[in-house]
Formats: C-alpha cells, sequence, structure tokens
C-alpha cells in the first residue's frame, strides 16, 4: 500500500466546467489541491483557464504528468460484443461497428474503447466539445498524457472494493444545484452499462434519481441476466441538500457514499485524487485497462496563423505610432523653425546697431555681440539639430508624444516605451547624443518619471525625460514636468 500511495502522487488531474478549475497536483509531502471559480461568461472561460493555468505553470507547479478528466455527460458509453484485436485493419473494424452502433460518423466524434472479459468497452465524445475543453490547456503549454471521463476514473477507483454486480451514481452540479447524474453499472472492474441522468436543478431529486436509477438497474437485469446488488454514490449530495438515505431506500438497494481519498478540501477535490489514485493502479499493471482518448496536439498551421496575426497587428500598430509621431514631429518642427526665424531676426537687428555704435564703446559691445553670435551658431541651440541628433539615437522600442524645447535651454520629452529598460535605453541614447563635430548634445539628462500602465494585454511604460543643453544654476532649478 505504501509503494502504491507513492505512486499515485506522481500524477496530476485537471478538470473544468460549471464555474469552477479544479486540479489535484502531487507535491513533496503529499498533494496538494485547488479550486479556482471562473468568472467569466460561459463563452469566454476557456481564455480565463488558460490564463490561470499558463500563471500556475510560470511557478512550476506542472511537473507531473497530466491527467485531463472530461465531464462524464459529455461522452456516450457502449459495450460491443467484438474484439478490438491487433494492427489498423482490426481497430477500424470496431470502430466502424461502434459508430454504427452510435448512429454517428467518424468526422463528429472521437473513440476510446479497452477490451474487458464482456466485450469492448467503448466511449464516444463530440470532437468539437473535446476541442474546445483541451484547447485552453495545450494554450497554457501544458503537455497532456490522459484524457478519459470522471464516472471511468471514479470507477476504476472504486472497482477494487467489489466483486459482484453493483452501481456507482456520479452526483454533479454548480453554484444554482444539482444539474445532472451519471449511474454506471458492471460486475467487478468490467464496465458494462453507463447512463445518464439529467436533474436541472429540481426539487425533489432523490425521487426522480431514484426513479431513474430503478430503470436503469432493470435494464441491467435484462440485458445481463443479473441484478445490481450494491450501490455507491459519489458527490457533494449535501451541498444541493439530497439526502442519501431516502435514495437508498427507493432503490431497496445495499447503499453507502463512496469512500474518498482525505487530499482535499471539498468533494471535487477528492475525487480529482481519487481518479489519480486509480490511474496509478493502472499505470502499474502490465497492460493499461481504461479507455483514454488520445490527446489533442497543437495544429502547427494554427501557431503560425496566431502569428502571423500577432506580426500584422504589430506592424499596423507602428505604422499607425509612426504617423502620429511624424505629425506631431512636423509640428513642432514647424514651431522650431518659428523661433530659430525670430533669432535670425534679433541677429540681424542687433548687427545693425553694431554699426551704429561709437568708438569707446565698440571692444565692449563686440565681445557681447560675438558671445551672442557664437550662442546662436552653437548647434545645441538650434532645435532642428537637436531634433535629428536626438532622432539618430532614439531606440525603436519607445517613441515621443510631446517635446517641449524652452528657450533658457531646458528640453522635455514625454513618451511611452514597451519597457522600463526601453525607457533606460532612451535616457542612455539621450546622454551620447552628439552636434556639430562630436559635441555632446546634453550636459545633464535626469528621467523625471517612468510609469507602467496596461493596455489589453500589454503593458506600456509612460516616462518624462529632461535635458540641459547647458549647465544649469543650482539656485534657479529648472521647472519639470510631472504626470
Amino acid at each position: 500500500m505504501v509503494g502504491f500511495w507513492r505512486q499515485a502522487k506522481t500524477i496530476a488531474t485537471l478538470e473544468w466546467g460549471d464555474g469552477e478549475l479544479r486540479l489535484s497536483l502531487p507535491t513533496k509531502g503529499g498533494r496538494m489541491t485547488a479550486t479556482f471559480p471562473l468568472t467569466a461568461p460561459p463563452e469566454e472561460q476557456g481564455f480565463e483557464v488558460s490564463r490561470r493555468l499558463r500563471e500556475l505553470a510560470q511557478r512550476g507547479v506542472f511537473h507531473a504528468p497530466l491527467c485531463v478528466v472530461l465531464p462524464s455527460s459529455a461522452c456516450t458509453y457502449k459495450l460491443l460484443k467484438v474484439s478490438m484485436g491487433n494492427g489498423e485493419a482490426a481497430e477500424g473494424a470496431w470502430k466502424a461497428e461502434a459508430l454504427n452502433q452510435l448512429g454517428l460518423s467518424a468526422e463528429e466524434v472521437e473513440l476510446a474503447g479497452v477490451e474487458q472479459p464482456d466485450g469492448l468497452f467503448v466511449v464516444a465524445c463530440r470532437k468539437g466539445f473535446l476541442h474546445a475543453y483541451l484547447t485552453p490547456i495545450l494554450q497554457a503549454g501544458l503537455t497532456v498524457r490522459w484524457v478519459l471521463p470522471s464516472i471511468v476514473g471514479l470507477w476504476a477507483f472504486a472497482a477494487e472494493k467489489v466483486s459482484e454486480s453493483w452501481a456507482l451514481i456520479e452526483l454533479r452540479g454548480n453554484r444554482d444545484g444539482l444539474t445532472t447524474a451519471t449511474i454506471a453499472m458492471g460486475r467487478g472492474e468490467s464496465l458494462r452499462l453507463v447512463l445518464p441522468i439529467p436533474l436541472n436543478g429540481q426539487e425533489g431529486a432523490e425521487k426522480v434519481l431514484a426513479g431513474e436509477a430503478q430503470r436503469a438497474f432493470a435494464l441491467y437485469h435484462r440485458l445481463f441476466g443479473e441484478p445490481v446488488q450494491r450501490l455507491f454514490v459519489v458527490g457533494d449530495g449535501q451541498r444541493w441538500g439530497l439526502s442519501l438515505t431516502p435514495l437508498f431506500q427507493l432503490t431497496g438497494l445495499m447503499g453507502d457514499e463512496l469512500p474518498l481519498p482525505a487530499d482535499g478540501i471539498t468533494v471535487a477535490e477528492r475525487m480529482l485524487t481519487s481518479i489519480a489514485e486509480a490511474m496509478c493502479r493502472h499505470l502499474a499493471r502490465k497492460s493499461f485497462s481504461l479507455p483514454t482518448f488520445a490527446p489533442l496536439q497543437p495544429e502547427p498551421t494554427l501557431r503560425w496563423r496566431r502569428l502571423e496575426e500577432q506580426l500584422i497587428g504589430a506592424a499596423a500598430a507602428l505604422i499607425v505610432v509612426g504617423l502620429v509621431a511624424a505629425i506631431l514631429f512636423t509640428s513642432r518642427a514647424r514651431h522650431l523653425q518659428t523661433l530659430v526665424s525670430q533669432k535670425q531676426a534679433e541677429v540681424t537687428q542687433l548687427q545693425q546697431t553694431l554699426t551704429q555704435m561709437t568708438k569707446g564703446d565698440y571692444t565692449s559691445k563686440l565681445q557681447g555681440m560675438e558671445q551672442l553670435w557664437r550662442q546662436v551658431n552653437d548647434a545645441r541651440n538650434d532645435p532642428l539639430e537637436a531634433l535629428y541628433a536626438i532622432s539618430k539615437t532614439f531606440p525603436a522600442s519607445a517613441w515621443v508624444t510631446e517635446w517641449v524645447f524652452l528657450r533658457d535651454g531646458q528640453v522635455v520629452l514625454r513618451g511611452s516605451a514597451l519597457s522600463h529598460g526601453a525607457v533606460a535605453d532612451v535616457a542612455r541614447a539621450l546622454t551620447q547624443a552628439t552636434v556639430g563635430n562630436g559635441q555632446p548634445l546634453f550636459t545633464e539628462v535626469q528621467t523625471n518619471f517612468a510609469n507602467a500602465r496596461t493596455e489589453g494585454e500589454k503593458t506600456v511604460v509612460d516616462f518624462q525625460i529632461t535635458g540641459w543643453l547647458r549647465e544649469r544654476s543650482v539656485s534657479a532649478r529648472r521647472q519639470v514636468w510631472r504626470p
């Protein structure tokens, strides 16, 4: 028993539906179970499941082989009087017989089968449901090893406890009440007949369930020539106000609640743990004897299509950002050109004044004019030169949304970047920007702020950086903008 218990802890089980995602995972000291409520609308819960599983995978919790558990009501079950055999021809024969008796086509359903003493037990599940159920798990990057219905796993867990003909009723529901039940019947480990019982939260579920169970027991007796002698019930009946005592009295069978492992807070979590235990028990045998579906594999064409869509979206976004940036730069360039024209007009006026100065103050005036001329001809004071120098060094992972060129030598840039590292690249690029004959553009560069925000599923960092074209005075600090 000790050796088997250690093996049971090496399989992870997962199921989702009815507004919940449930996990039973092996840990060093035992098992960890968890239930996550799904708050999204039913048609969007797959995205929520994928996001939650991706977060858990990044934490490294999925290190054991994964078994995905399907809702029992999503499958159809049939016992065929044929042999599974070996080879593709034999497999095609029993699958054709199963599809013929189920009245379905191979394009509609996936089949799984296992050979038993009474015949071949077949489980069918619609491909559309199977794809929708497994896709969120595959999108999270998880590798699925086994896929089987819940009732099959629970039957395998309880089968070692009995040898006569017996039945197992699985109860399932949601926050609103009991919605469905599945009854499985067989002898020992051989599963012969599985029938769904829809309840839909109606009152008097005990009587409805007992009546359907009696009809199922009668059908089993007629088909296999022996009565059901014992009944087990598994599920959180107390949660939905279902009393099991009247159910056992109405069916007239020796009934009991199926004992489950202690690993798990809720009954549903303990049911997942029991399925993991049953899987390990069958894996330890020489031949695996449970009907499991082949796990879906991500389609390469689908991956390329998604990558293509992402690249097209990114290219479109870059084009829009580029157009907006071009419009902003063009408008700002026109404004800076106007400032340059004003400066040139001032220089012309000063030159005219210089010609009118007397000889006595000519030297002092000339020195002032030369200083002014050097300032005007300094490339750092030319907004267009500064803009050109910045654009040459600006990284592609960031963009400018606002540019302010103050007359006192202070330049303020506001924009957005894809990460904080990109903001650091912007500050580094501004520090290394040069004009003229390799003259540094800024004497000092300072990052005022870098705030992250979320747009849809992307994170963007808004920033403001200030640069000084001349040494700034300690007594006269520049006024920088704040977000």
